[in-house]
């Protein structure tokens, strides 16, 4: 019998949450369309494969060719370590990297850079595709 009489009282007393809603009210505006803006660095000139002796660091920024398409690869080294990018260039038409076997991206770092590879290769993917692949530069050995 309490039961009955519990579940009596919550019944008279609650009301449906629908109906504690204003339902003729405006409804809530959309927000404002998302813009993207690229933010430019400041260029910098160019650092040669070779560097003047002194120098212990250098951002290299090139175009390769691969598959027919040109990517973006770009070599950062600081004494003897580093690290390369290869990425999809801004004004690409198809904004995916197409499929590059380890052993291709190897070569073509070793071949940029004359160094060799350390650690992991990473890929960044996206909803788009892998959109850049990195690695680290032992550059020890490299005579550039």
């Amino acid at each position: 019998m309490k039961t009955f009489a519990i579940a009596a009282a919550l019944t008279a007393v609650s009301a449906p949450v629908s109906s504690s809603f204003d339902t003729t009210a405006a409804a809530v505006p959309l927000p404002p369309a998302v813009t993207a803006v690229h933010l430019h660095s400041a260029p910098s000139a160019p650092v040669p494969a070779a560097e003047p002796a002194g120098r212990d660091h250098a951002v290299i920024d090139r175009i390769v060719e691969f598959q027919g398409r040109e990517l973006a690869l770009c070599l950062v080294r600081s004494g003897s370590a580093g690290m390369a990018v290869l990425s999809v260039p801004e004004d690409s038409a198809v904004p995916s990297l197409p499929d590059i076997a380890e052993a291709d991206f190897r070569g073509l770092v070793t071949g940029a850079s004359g160094c060799r590879l350390e650690g992991d290769i990473r890929e960044v993917a996206s909803s788009r595709g892998t959109i850049a692949i990195s690695t680290g530069l032992d550059c020890s050995g490299a005579g550039s």
